[in-house]
């Protein structure tokens, strides 16, 4: 799908600024989270309370031109649910919406960056194509459909937390690598 390369959490947070729409010290510490932790930047920002999920879930439509939906309105057959490994949706939050030949749909939790769309094309020989969808209803869809997804995600969680304790607090030079990575990812991202 062409224009997926633009979704990364880097590009997101710019726009969020720009629009004024989340102060940039929350900016900062979700991208600061989400480099360090492995949580994921979007997820970071809702649940700290920054922005709501519908909020930001339109800024996203908004910008990358992207369908929404709600995957609870979706009647999602059992052969779409074979065509990814169960961890590769529970650890990206991607609710598969159906299949077309080579071709998938799936919702993802607001936005997944374009390099996790990509490595699993690549890894699952698949054209993803991603709705917007919000991340409480992926999860809650996750659970209803697969049995293992809460036991899945206490682990998940578990693992965030003992991340959490380890890892050093943040200093100056973090917060200036932070904006150093920005830019790079940004540069990288013009030159393709």
């Amino acid at each position: 799908m062409k224009g997926l390369e633009k979704l990364t959490s880097i590009r997101l947070a710019e726009v969020l600024s720009q629009k004024n729409v989340v102060p940039t010290d929350a900016i900062t510490d979700a991208l600061y989270t989400q480099d360090h932790f492995g949580e994921p930047f979007v997820e970071v920002l809702v649940s700290m309370g920054h922005i709501t999920e519908w909020d930001l879930a339109r800024v996203v439509v908004d910008h990358f031109q992207l369908p929404f939906i709600t995957a609870s309105n979706c009647d999602i057959s059992g052969e779409v649910l074979e065509r990814l490994p169960q961890d590769a949706l529970f650890e990206n939050l991607l609710v598969p919406l159906d299949t077309f030949g080579d071709g998938m749909t799936v919702a993802m939790p607001i936005l997944t960056p374009f390099e996790v769309i990509d490595g699993l094309q690549r890894t699952h020989d698949c054209d993803l194509f991603p709705y917007v969808g919000l991340i409480s209803e992926n999860k809650r869809v996750l659970q209803e459909m697969f049995k293992g997804y809460v036991d899945w995600q206490k682990r998940r969680d578990e693992q965030l937390e003992q991340r959490r304790q380890t890892k050093p607090k943040k200093s100056s030079k973090d917060w200036m690598n932070i904006f150093d990575t920005g830019d790079e990812a940004v540069r990288n991202q013009l030159d393709r």
